[in-house]
């Protein structure tokens, strides 16, 4: 009995380990059989999960998400301020190599190049000239990495950020020309040697003379004109000007920098990704800028506006101490004036981009100061007017005491005997004190 039983609970032990296993091994069977060469978990290529997918299913996953990527154009190009849209045409995909080459539960990148012909059309079309400029080689792998990663958020590049560094030529040049001292304008060019202005920094001139005491007023004046004259056919932004009172006369309007070593100062900013060099020349009565380092993208030019000229007002002092007639010209006045600076942006094909207002200068007009003696004539006339006046006046008075004490008419019948015509007395009165009192024209008449 004891047998029989022990047989019958071996048997149903044995009966439920093979039917769960058979489940279990059925199932793996089956998955087994209908994933077969699916990808691992944690299979990726760029940011797209290829999990549990054939090569098939997966081949078709990366052409339809690489094709909504670049519809939400996530990836564009910087180039002269302008946003150029990188689409799937830059690229050749090579879709069965790169699923080929998975490596099976990590991560992977496509096998994907520049398409050359596409490239260049784009870029040479907007850069023209630049083009050469350009670390073609650096942008298209930085590209490349982009769509490997191929992130969610737009990711944007500057061109500027790649030009080559071995490019130094000459950016921009200018010359000012005017009569100066040349020994101390030399001297503040040996101070300053070769000016290096690296990128995406500010640079002050008072900081690059440094503590240097021997330099000239005008001789600061010149060089800084001369380097603000240049940098307005750069990109370079002028952070700190200030011009003087009058124009000197050895300055171009609109191009005037006023150097103090204790108040003003002049900066500017090199908004570019790359570094550049002011190198000076200075021949005669020329003193040459040039701004050496990689070709910018755009032309600059200078255009100035609403030139306006103010005459000078004529003071007139009067002094005793001149003669009659003489004059004596105090300050001889200057004329006042008024420019608006701008700075043009032109593309390649030589069509305007953009016009920015750089600055506004303004002179105000020195008036012109004469003294002239003619105030002693009229203190002459005022007292031969004044003598007469009182003379007159006292042989009226004595009259008028005379006559009084043998009037017995009242005021009111005085009144009424008088012509109509008769100035009063009162009136009599109010002319020989406006007589006392002449214009110094009427004076100076007689």
């Amino acid at each position: 009995m004891a047998n029989s039983w022990l047989k019958i609970v071996s048997i149903l032990l044995i009966s439920t380990v093979y039917l769960v296993s058979f489940t279990h091994i059925g199932v793996m069977a089956y998955d087994t059989f209908l994933k077969k060469g699916s990808f691992k978990p944690g299979t990726q290529i760029a940011s797209i999960q290829l999990e549990n997918m054939t090569k098939t299913q997966a081949e078709k996953e990366l052409e339809e998400k690489v094709a909504a990527w670049f519809a939400e154009e996530n990836l564009q190009l910087l180039i002269k301020g302008e946003k150029v849209v990188i689409n799937e045409f830059f690229f050749t995909f090579d879709f069965p190599a790169t699923i080929e080459r998975v490596n099976d539960g990590k991560g992977n990148e496509f096998v994907v190049h520049v398409n050359q012909d596409v490239y260049e059309a784009d870029l040479k079309s907007v850069l023209q000239d630049q083009y050469e400029a350009i670390d073609h080689d650096l942008i298209q792998s930085t590209l490349i990495k982009s769509v490997n990663n191929m992130l969610s958020e737009k990711q944007y590049f500057t061109v500027e950020a790649f030009m080559r560094d071995d490019v130094d030529t000459i950016a921009a040049e200018n010359t000012l020309t005017a009569s100066f001292n040349q020994e101390d304008v030399q001297k503040v060019l040996t101070v300053l040697g070769e000016v290096k202005v690296p990128a995406q920094s500010q640079i002050s001139f008072l900081e690059l003379i440094g503590t240097s005491t021997n330099l000239s007023q005008d001789s600061l004046h010149i060089v800084s004109s001369a380097i603000y004259k240049t940098l307005l056919l750069t990109n370079f932004i002028v952070v700190e000007r200030q011009t003087s009172v009058t124009l000197p006369k050895h300055i171009e309007l609109g191009y005037e920098v006023f150097i103090d070593p204790d108040t003003s100062d002049f900066k500017w900013f090199n908004p570019n990704e790359t570094a550049y060099t002011l190198i000076f020349d200075l021949k005669n009565d020329h003193l040459n800028v040039k701004v050496n380092g990689t070709p910018f993208l755009q032309n600059y030019r200078v255009k100035f506006e609403d030139k306006t000229s103010y005459s000078p007002k004529t003071i007139v002092r009067y002094t005793s101490l001149l003669d009659e007639g003489e004059e004596v010209v105090k300050q001889a006045g200057q004329e006042g004036l008024l420019v608006k600076v701008f700075r043009e942006v032109y593309d390649g094909n030589d069509v305007l981009v953009t016009s920015e207002q750089i600055s506004e200068d303004f002179y105000p007009p020195a008036h012109r100061v004469i003294e002239t003696g003619l105030i002693n004539r009229m203190v002459e006339n005022a007292i031969k007017i004044v003598d007469e006046g009182s003379s007159q006046s006292l042989d009226d008075d004595s009259t008028n005491s005379m006559e009084s004490s043998e009037s017995n008419q009242s005021s009111e019948e005085q009144v009424n005997d008088k012509d109509g015509n008769e100035p009063s007395e009162t009136e009599t009165s109010a002319t020989q004190r406006d007589g006392l009192w002449e214009t110094p024209t009427e004076a100076l008449e007689k």
